[in-house]
Formats: C-alpha cells, sequence, structure tokens
C-alpha cells in the first residue's frame, strides 16, 4: 500500500490551504518519518501558521481531494490552541 503526505497550513482562522506531493511513500512509517523534517520546515518558514501533516492512503488522498474539488474546505482537524 502506498502512502501520501498531506500537509494543512493556516494562516488565520479561515485561511488554510492544502498542499500535497504525489510523491508515494512504501509504507505508513516512511510517510511519518518524513513529516518531521517538513514539519520542522514549516514552523521555521512560517513561524505564524498553524498546520497538520497527514499521511494517507491513496484511497483516502483521492476522497480528499474530490472532497476539496466539490468545494471542501481545507481546515484543521485539531483547532489551534492558540485561536482562541
Amino acid at each position: 500500500m502506498k502512502f501520501i503526505m498531506v500537509i494543512v497550513i493556516c494562516f488565520g482562522a479561515d485561511m488554510c490551504k492544502s498542499i500535497f506531493d504525489k510523491q508515494a511513500f512504501n509504507s505508513y512509517n516512511e510517510c511519518v518519518e518524513s513529516t518531521k523534517i517538513v514539519a520542522q520546515y514549516m514552523n521555521d518558514a512560517y513561524p505564524s501558521s498553524s498546520g497538520e501533516i497527514h499521511c494517507f492512503t491513496e484511497q483516502e488522498f483521492n476522497d480528499y481531494q474530490k472532497y476539496l474539488e466539490n468545494g471542501g474546505k481545507s481546515e484543521l482537524t485539531i483547532p489551534n490552541p492558540d485561536a482562541s
């Protein structure tokens, strides 16, 4: 099974964007290990943002893409505690 990394980055309450690279990882653990590097980069590059990184299966990724294409919004599944 292949896994795809999806990054959700938010600049304020309603300004979120999903970023993904079609590079598929061979295992969930390989994807999760790569998120550590990406998370550090995103924290350094965008210190005032909040975000999440997910490792989706190909089916989950396809479903998520369809959700966005049909008007769904990129948003955090765990709200930013600093936003309250």
